[in-house]
């Protein structure tokens, strides 16, 4: 018998023998509150799910499920950097709920609503139900869960994926049977399919069954097909790679990216009052770990500290990664490693002997979760940049009488999210073209400096100019829309618009840096 399976056991002794009358007295109040945790995951997740327009990536995710499956699954080679089975499910989600943003978000929500049964049952497992709530309260509450649990990416899926397979793993390190081994296996193909950095949760945990059973041949059937699903990935994510769409993560310096990760594993992204909410939550998550050392008994340590091997396993993983020239650090392709950490931390403040104590350091990191959704809720400038209401003001096609129309982003280079609310649009050849309205777009909410998650620091704020000295064009109004400013030019008659024209109307020379697009009448 392993060492971590003798852990295991230490650590459910107590529950495994104090009676079934006990245990089914335990069970229902347990049920009912990670029934209860589970409507207040719910209610944060699907709460404005459509509030909040596409920003960029999300935009992608909209483009390319409008498209027949093939020319998807090609087009994920060329546009994307993670696999395809989130697509897939999106593609199949997005014809039964729409493609609109709450329609396509609430596959994530879904995801990020079925982590905390999952994450109950799995600690659970491995420590004791009491541990087990407080799992499944910290992924209720935790607002980086949040935030990408209200997009259309697949970063929530994911951990709900790498749940599913630490709660297989949970049984599989306990009795490494047949049933065990397969959940394992097929758990963490699904996670590799949706996201290659499933693989810092992957291969610690592979390892670690193969350590500890390495005798048992089902434990190295299990982990041959879990590699052999992860080689199949390979030459897609090399053709990824070639496309250079993730190599300005490796632009950001790589101490600032190890920095991020713990203050937003805790409080997200841009929390109100970061210098208190911050403090406060690594406090609680410190006495987690100090209780884990002196409060919890031999077994809780234990598991715990295989815990803290997986993250930190997963952690190694990643930078030795780096060291081969694969850095691709960033918080949210790290997002897998949030669910043994967050365990860990729960086995701390569900020690037996953690008492009061516990559940303090539990009740404040659970309320500085919702202090930081909340905040992020109703501030426009913590949120994904709308775009909705610039097509709203621009008008989904040109005024009346205008031949066509020319719309400058300012300090934005990109078609997309623009192109999902204007039908038509499309960016300007060189040769230009001949219209009659030209509108002019400014981001002015204030920049956050390394900042990358689809918030509204994602663009460079810019100001509206005095004029834009355009032959033949004269303004008509100015308007805001929400962190936008919008500008309206017309002519009298259609005028041939090019780059260079407008190059020369911009105080700053920057139209490299700027987009601009075109639609037709």
């Amino acid at each position: 018998m392993s060492v971590g399976t003798r852990a295991g056991d230490v650590a459910r002794r107590p529950l495994a023998f104090a009676g079934g009358a006990r245990t089914r007295a335990l069970a229902s109040p347990a049920i009912a509150a990670v029934g209860v945790l589970t409507a207040l995951a719910a209610v944060l997740r699907f709460t404005r799910l459509g509030h909040q327009g596409f920003w960029y990536d999300e935009a992608n995710t909209a483009l390319l499920v409008q498209f027949a499956p093939g020319k998807m699954l090609g087009l994920i080679a060329q546009r994307e950097s993670t696999p395809p089975l989130y697509y897939c499910l999106a593609w199949i989600w997005a014809r039964v709920f729409g493609h609109g943003e709450a329609g396509l978000r609430s596959l994530s929500a879904l995801a990020g609503v079925a982590t905390v049964p999952v994450l109950y049952a799995a600690a659970t497992k491995l420590i004791s139900p009491r541990a087990g709530l407080l799992a499944a309260a910290l992924a209720a509450c935790d607002p980086l869960l949040i935030w990408y649990s209200q997009e259309a990416r697949s970063y929530s899926l994911l951990v709900c994926l790498t749940a599913v397979a630490l709660l297989a793993f949970a049984h599989a390190r306990a009795a490494p049977r047949p049933r065990a081994l397969l959940a394992w296996a097929i758990a963490c193909a699904l996670a590799l399919a949706t996201h290659y950095y499933a693989l810092l949760v992957v291969v610690p945990q592979a390892l670690w069954l193969l350590a500890t059973n390495r005798h048992k041949r089902s434990v190295r059937v299990a982990i041959v097909a879990v590699a052999a699903c992860g080689l199949a990935l390979i030459p897609l994510a090399v053709s990824q790679d070639a496309t250079g769409r993730a190599s300005w993560i490796a632009s950001i310096p790589l101490g600032v990216r190890l920095g991020q990760i713990t203050p937003q594993f805790l409080i997200g992204f841009q929390a109100p009052a970061p210098g208190v909410l911050y403090p406060i939550a690594a406090a609680a998550a410190v006495l987690a770990l100090l209780l884990l050392a002196a409060r919890a008994d031999i077994g809780e340590q234990r598991v715990g500290l295989v815990l803290g091997a997986l993250a930190l396993g997963g952690l190694a993983l990643n930078l030795a990664l780096i060291a081969v020239g694969v850095d691709d650090l960033l918080t949210r392709n790290m997002i897998a490693l949030w669910v043994p950490a967050a365990v860990m931390v729960a086995s701390g403040l569900g020690a037996r002997r953690a008492g009061l104590l516990g559940s303090a350091g539990a009740v404040v990191l659970c309320a500085a979760g919702i202090i930081a959704a909340v905040g992020v809720a109703v501030d426009r400038d913590f949120q994904r940049p709308d775009w909705r209401v610039v097509a709203h003001v621009l008008g989904t096609r040109p005024t009346a009488g205008a031949t066509g129309r020319e719309i400058l982003l300012q300090n934005y280079h990109a078609l997309v999210p623009l192109s999902l609310y204007l039908p038509g649009l499309r960016t300007v050849p060189r040769i230009g073209e001949s219209v009659s309205e030209l509108d002019v777009i400014s981001f002015s909410a204030p920049r956050v400096t390394q900042c990358w998650w689809g918030s509204a620091c994602n663009l460079s704020p810019s100001s509206l100019q005095r004029s834009y000295p355009v032959p033949r064009f004269h303004e008509v109004w100015r308007r805001r829309a929400l962190q936008f400013n919008v500008l309206r030019l017309v002519s009298s008659r259609p005028v041939a618009l090019t780059p260079r024209t407008i190059s020369r109307a911009l105080a700053a020379k920057r139209l490299g840096g700027d987009d601009l697009l075109y639609q037709r009448s």
